[in-house]
């Protein structure tokens, strides 16, 4: 067998480091910037897609080249042998990270039964709602939060002076908050009907006030929940 070595084109390798690194990011960015189905199987695409684009583009780069020197024995290894072992691997990988995507089907269960737990064991009409504050966890009363306002994934607290970090979404917050009458104001505020001091309507939609919240001076009602803060306040 022929003496050779391997030679690959600078530009091509700098082509399939970047595809791998811009890819990559792209992946992670998407599946974990909204945790939804879809973003998450697409992220897991595309990050297949990275590992699968990144092995191509290094084969297209690589040749070898022939040494003067004789002969030696051994298996031979002909191009189109290793780029067959290169294409199966990268198949086997993408398929790796498509099947270890769709465990994410199974969860749904086991958090609600978490989601649940915390809630045994409180004070009858007490709904606990813990924030971080100096790198530790309290609980504040939901009786004595005024609104709730979104945050990206987290949520802000008003709670007379104070402006307190939740680490629930939104959603996770006017689940838990229902029970302590809390109702959606808006899709990015939750506003509890006994603090509110005034329902201001300005044509289709509205603005609800607190007095004695210094931490929060109003509240945007949208149009689309107007008429159920109207119902609740009973005007």
């Amino acid at each position: 067998m022929p003496l050779a070595r391997r030679k690959l084109a600078v530009a091509i390798a700098a082509v399939a480091l970047a595809a791998a690194l811009v890819l990559s990011v792209a992946a992670i960015w998407i599946a974990y910037g909204e945790r939804t189905r879809g973003s998450i199987l697409l992220g897991t695409l595309i990050f297949g897609l990275s590992v699968f684009a990144v092995h191509f583009i290094a084969m297209a780069g690589t040749g070898f080249v022939g040494l003067d020197g004789g002969d030696t024995a051994g298996p031979a290894l002909s191009d189109e042998t290793l780029a067959m072992g290169v294409a199966l691997s990268s198949f086997v990988i993408c398929g790796a990270f498509l099947l270890s995507s769709v465990t994410f089907f199974a969860v749904r269960v086991e958090q609600t039964a978490e989601t649940e737990e915390p809630m045994t064991g409180t004070a009858p009409g007490r709904v606990p709602v813990p924030y971080e504050k100096e790198g530790r966890t309290q609980f504040v009363d939901a009786g004595a939060i005024a609104a709730v306002r979104a945050e990206g994934h987290y949520t802000v607290l008003y709670s007379g002076a104070e402006r307190l970090f939740c680490p629930r979404s939104i959603s996770e917050a006017a689940k838990r908050l229902a029970p302590a009458g809390l109702i959606r104001a808006h899709r990015s505020y939750l506003v509890s009907p006994a603090l509110v001091t005034e329902l201001r309507r300005t044509k289709d939609t509205g603005v609800c006030h607190f007095d004695g919240v210094e931490a929060l001076g109003k509240v945007p009602v949208s149009r689309s929940r107007l008429a159920e803060v109207r119902r609740v306040l009973g005007v």
